[in-house]
């Protein structure tokens, strides 16, 4: 549900729904709405979400599962994802910097 994904992508970057909405311009009541009554945003702003937080549209509207072909990736992706976000900052720096040396081989 996009209120799911919109709300871990506030905890992720740290923000509430008025700093979300200050720094993204979108008018507070708007983010408000989409949060609380669970009204989904237009086109226009579904635009603005995903260049704040830098991911597609497609990952805000759940359609990732769509267009993905490989079932055994996508679970486990859908894991390591789910239990990235979950750690700390520090420790977020840390799996990155691990998976960059990883792929690097």
């Amino acid at each position: 549900m996009f209120v799911d994904i919109f709300n871990e992508l506030l905890d992720e970057h740290n923000l509430n729904r008025k700093q979300f909405a200050e720094q993204c311009g979108i008018p507070y009541t708007t983010v408000v709405g989409w949060t609380k009554l669970e009204r989904l945003p237009d086109f226009a702003s579904l635009i603005k979400i995903a260049d704040f937080f830098d991911c597609s549209i497609d990952y805000l509207a759940e359609r990732n599962e769509q267009f993905r072909t490989n079932i055994y990736s996508n679970a486990t992706e859908e894991k390591l994802l789910a239990n990235f976000r979950s750690l700390s900052k520090e420790n977020k720096n840390i799996v990155l910097k691990i998976s960059e040396n990883l792929s690097k081989d």
